[in-house]
């Protein structure tokens, strides 16, 4: 029996020292952790240069060694993966704050010339390969013809273009010189503005308007022309109802048809007169009386009615109009309507 318990608090005391033995490893890996993204913050400064191209290569061979102890003490912690992505994701903001600043010259062993001038080929060569240098320079040694050939396999338009799009420089206009044969502008002799207010010309005043002169005839005033109207409406006609047609039209002038459809609208519009159809859609008007109350709660409407010199026509022949309802004004007209059909 003591024998067991003997047994048993060596295996807690084993426990015991793995345990601490552990939680002293993940003390260790987390301080490297705190202090790796320290280092790479001290380091910001050579970043906004451009100047840390190798130190982002040496840190990131850091943060490798790092996590590989990690790996080999089969932690699996939740919080030591957490540290180890934010040391990653400090580490790339590092190498692109540094790609940023980075000016050419100073790659070092980020980019070399060499990979640079190879690259510039190949994009504007897709079938460049590294022996055609050598051919290159034997060809310039032996024939000029045939180093331009190998100059032009290249192409520039396309190295230009891009260029054009990602650099912030303005692209010259110099070969539109000859196209557009610029020619330098003449200054013309100026003339001198002489102040003739000053001479001894004759003054002219404005004419002298009277009251008379600009009294206006009262059949060009439209408010007057309704009135006219309604009161020639009122007394005229015998029954309760018109016929729309016979209303408005002039059998002597189109234009004034035209004109009166225009005068009855405001009649309409306030309420004066009412237009309807009858049993067989013929259109008619008759006076409302002053007792005769508008439905507020009914719906307004709004009609565009199409009238044309043929419709005019058709409808004085249909109806047998031989005199218009509305008295003939006698006003010039335009002329030049076309023939009736």
């Amino acid at each position: 029996m003591a024998d067991a318990e003997s047994l048993a608090d060596v295996a807690n005391n084993i426990d015991d020292i793995s345990n601490n033995l552990r939680n002293r490893g993940l003390g260790v890996i987390s301080e490297a952790y705190e202090q790796y993204q320290k280092e790479v913050a001290k380091a910001e400064a050579l970043a906004y240069k451009g100047e840390a191209g190798s130190m982002v290569m040496e840190k990131i061979k850091e943060l490798e060694s790092i996590f590989a102890k990690v790996t080999q003490n089969d932690i699996k912690d939740l919080p030591m993966f957490m540290k180890d992505s934010e040391a990653l994701k400090k580490t790339a903001a590092f190498a692109a704050l540094n790609a940023k600043h980075i000016r050419f010259g100073d790659y070092k062993e980020a980019l070399t010339l060499d990979e640079f001038t190879k690259a510039a080929k190949k994009f504007m060569n897709p079938d460049y390969e590294e022996g055609s240098d050598r051919s290159l320079v034997e060809s310039v040694n032996s024939e000029q013809s045939a180093a331009n050939e190998v100059f032009n396999s290249y192409n520039w338009s396309k190295m230009g273009a891009m260029f054009v799009s990602l650099g912030s420089r303005v692209a010259p206009s110099q070969f539109l010189y000859g196209p557009l044969a610029t020619q330098r502008r003449r200054v013309a002799p100026r003339t001198r503005n002489v102040d003739d207010t000053l001479g001894t010309q004759g003054k002219t005043t404005a004419q002298k308007v009277t009251v008379e002169d600009i009294h206006t005839d009262p059949e060009q005033n439209t408010s007057h022309m309704v009135r006219s109207i309604y009161r020639n409406l009122v007394e005229k006609s015998e029954d309760d109802r018109l016929n729309f047609y016979v209303f408005f039209l002039n059998p002597d002038s189109f234009a004034q048809s035209v004109e009166n459809l225009f005068y009855i609208s405001f009649l309409v519009r306030d309420g004066k007169i009412r237009l309807d159809s009858d049993e067989n859609d013929v259109p008619y008007v008759e006076v409302l009386d002053d007792e005769d109350t508008v439905d507020e709660s009914a719906a307004i409407s709004h009609h565009i009615a199409t009238f044309d010199y043929p419709t005019w026509h058709r409808l004085i022949a249909q109806y047998n109009i031989t005199e218009s309802f509305i008295p003939h004004r006698d006003v010039p007209e335009d002329e030049g309507f076309p023939a009736s059909p």
